[in-house]
């Protein structure tokens, strides 16, 4: 037969919870998890950035290379009886989707990999969060600023670029510093398309950082931009 001693220490030994020193260091073991697996989910993302620039921006660029180096330098959808030496034949005339593929098939250029089949002008990535993003791709003459007559002043050249629609801030960030080596959203061969015509000799940032979101909302996606991405003259 227990007694009460015995009984009210078994009871106490039962309800002992766990103390400051054991809470805390469990405490860290999680912290050194989620930061682990944070680091891993980032290295993951850059590693997805880096191949999304390689494969399919680079590839596009290559592309249109291709084109126009078979072509004698017509640019796709121009006239060669009567050039205007814009794409589509005009300054601001986008060639994109089916139009833009065609092109390319027609010349024998082989497309980059892309979403999948028939859909080798756009691309899915994921932002920081993890939410889907599909980047998609154009080609279009535009007013591109080039430096003056002078030092320090700027005047504007027709120029075709890659127009790439569904960039995230994050995304836009890290091809503009693989492209040209630092982050500039007016100067180098990678620009948002607000500031790809400035005659501002002053440096200027991409319009929206990763905090962004649609609508404002904190677990939504990152809002998404446009940039251009030079191809030639």
């Amino acid at each position: 037969m227990k007694t009460r001693h015995h009984l009210t220490c078994g009871r106490s030994a039962e309800q002992r919870g766990f103390s400051l020193v054991e809470l805390s260091v469990v405490l860290v073991v999680i912290a050194a998890i989620m930061g682990a697996v944070m680091s891993g989910m980032n290295v993951y993302r850059q590693a997805a950035l880096q191949r999304m620039f390689s494969e399919f921006v680079m590839g596009w660029r290559s592309t249109y290379q291709s084109y126009v180096a078979v072509s004698h330098n017509i640019q796709p959808g121009d006239d060669p009886g009567n050039p205007r030496y814009a794409i589509n034949g005009a300054a601001g005339s986008a060639m994109c989707g089916t139009q833009l593929m065609n092109a390319m098939l027609a010349n024998g250029i082989a497309l980059p990999e892309g979403r999948g089949p028939e859909l080798h002008d756009r691309y899915v990535y994921t932002d920081q969060s993890g939410a889907p993003h599909e980047l998609r791709v154009c080609l279009v003459t535009v007013p591109w600023s080039i430096p003056g007559a002078s030092v320090g002043t700027y005047r504007t050249a027709p120029r075709h670029v890659l127009r790439m629609e569904g960039l995230t801030p994050s995304a836009a960030i890290s091809l503009d510093a693989l492209v040209d080596g630092r982050v500039d959203a007016r100067f180098g061969d990678l620009r948002e398309d607000a500031q790809a015509a400035s005659t501002s000799a002053a440096t200027a940032q991409w319009s929206r950082d990763a905090n962004a979101r649609f609508n404002n909302l904190s677990e939504g996606q990152e809002v998404e931009l446009v940039g251009f991405l030079l191809l030639g003259r």
